[in-house]
């Protein structure tokens, strides 16, 4: 586990947003966090580069687009949109907010603050984010590695990837076909090793309006 003097430096992001954008933030930090994702790992599942979710919550990128939102959903394993919109207040209008995101050895804090024009700051929401992922020890975290990438090599010998696949719908066939608790990141590390195969056939990634990327099966 890290100690004090290795934890990164607190992070303090400030941007003008809407209070819908404030609320859209606030449901998918809260459902990423629920499900216990990193934010590269459900950039991941979303089809994104693994940066995307990271630069919404540390407010360099804002706002979310319905195919943001589908994608979300999807990877969040949601049945529908309804839900990913908290109103934390009824006016529509523009303000200045400040997100904290505070480092400790087992858990993350994130702190959302509105900064009001006489100087003081209204607290929006505050997050915990636990550290659980990092729990592995390495030797446990590369033999769950290992059966993922044994898995997804039969599965590519087979015929699930004949029909384009998504992140999220490979990830699921991998998590009900282990015994072992899989991370979205120790698939993501198998696909990217079974996309750099030279020769045909060979895994694709492509792009979809739908799900940010799939992954077919290439024969030339």
């Amino acid at each position: 586990m890290k100690n004090n003097h290795n934890l990164p430096a607190p992070v303090i992001s400030k941007a003008s947003l809407s209070s819908v954008n404030v609320s859209m933030l606030y449901s998918f930090m809260i459902k990423r966090i629920a499900k216990g994702y990193s934010t590269a790992e459900l950039s991941f599942l979303m089809g994104y580069t693994n940066d995307y979710m990271k630069q919404k919550e540390e407010l360099i990128s804002i706002g979310f687009t319905f195919e943001d939102m589908h994608c979300f959903r999807h990877a969040v394993e949601e049945k529908s949109l309804a839900g990913l919109i908290s109103n934390f207040e009824n006016l529509k209008t523009m303000g200045e907010y400040q997100l904290i995101k505070t480092w400790g050895q087992r858990k993350t804090d994130l702190k959302m603050s509105k900064l009001e024009k006489d100087g003081t700051e209204q607290q929006i929401f505050h997050l915990i984010e636990h550290h659980t992922n990092e729990e592995l020890l390495p030797i446990k975290e590369n033999k769950i590695k290992a059966e993922v990438a044994a898995l997804l090599n039969v599965l590519f010998e087979g015929s699930m990837f004949y029909t384009p696949q998504s992140p999220l719908q490979i990830y699921q066939t991998c998590r009900n076909s282990l015994t072992d608790t899989i991370a979205p990141r120790h698939l993501q590390a198998a696909l990217q090793t079974l996309a750099r195969k030279k020769d045909f056939p060979k895994l694709k990634r492509i792009k979809s309006k739908d799900y940010g990327c799939m992954y077919e099966k290439v024969f030339e």
